[in-house]
């Protein structure tokens, strides 16, 4: 298993001390530099080690994917510009999450907001897919999307989607907050990316309580393998997340 860390390219000296196998940032902040600022970046990341192998919050809150507000000429050219950075940065993977832009509006016939959101996921595995990336569906609860809260439903979407490219995540937190059985991670067994915190006030895994352990264990029976990054929140960054990572590794074996 490779563990990352959820946190802005400013803090990429300090995750790659702390001995994490890689960063986790988010696109919409990626994609907002200024070109000479990326620049500076991407010159600071090549003078390291680590690198943004996996990538979160693919939109920012003013894109919509569904309804009428829904633009696919701004969606293309966001992602075009997105993806290439990422690609830039070493990202193989973009966490579809954005649980704001993806929401059906209220006043939208469901199916209706369902079928446009699967047109969607696929475009954007296709266009993924020309700089070598995958995406990965991530269910969120239901505080923070109207669609797609659960493993099983992220599957279909999924399906729904039928790309080579577009895969499914498990996040610990949204399933802790949804009561969602574990169990449905062998349900759906392929995974492509997993995210990792607490349910009590989103914390890092300090500790080994029997929701993380019981999360490993079920990993383990389907075989996964993959990357599995902290995301969750922290007063003390590098003390929490150093303990966080040891913890993951004692429980991994």
């Amino acid at each position: 298993m490779k563990y990352g860390l959820c946190a802005s390219l400013e803090n990429l000296e300090l995750v790659e001390r702390l001995g994490f196998d890689y960063i986790e940032c988010a696109v919409s902040s990626i994609a907002a530099y200024g070109d000479e600022e990326f620049e500076k970046i991407l010159t600071t990341l090549k003078a390291g080690a680590l690198r943004v192998e996996r990538v979160n919050v693919l939109f920012p809150q003013s894109i919509r994917l569904i309804g009428p507000g829904r633009d696919q000429k701004t969606i293309d050219a966001y992602l075009e510009k997105a993806f290439a950075r990422v690609k830039a940065l070493g990202g193989t993977l973009a966490v579809f999450g954005s649980g704001r832009s993806r929401a059906i509006p209220e006043d939208y016939a469901f199916r209706r907001g369902y079928a446009e959101l699967v047109a969607v996921t696929k475009r954007i595995g296709e266009i993924a897919a020309g700089y070598g990336i995958t995406i990965a569906i991530e269910p969120l609860n239901r505080e923070e999307s109207n669609c797609i809260n659960s493993l099983k439903e992220g599957a279909m979407l999924q399906a729904d989607a039928s790309s080579d490219n577009v895969g499914l995540l498990a996040d610990l937190y949204h399933m802790l907050r949804e009561n969602e059985p574990i169990d449905n991670i062998i349900a759906v067994k392929d995974l492509s990316h997993t995210h990792i915190a607490l349910l009590e006030g989103r914390g890092y895994p300090l500790v080994k309580t029997r929701e993380v352990e019981d999360f490993f264990a079920v990993l383990k029976k389907t075989g996964y393998s993959g990357t599995m990054s902290i995301e969750g929140k922290t007063s003390d960054m590098e003390h929490d997340a150093a303990k966080a990572l040891e913890v993951l590794r004692s429980i991994a074996g």
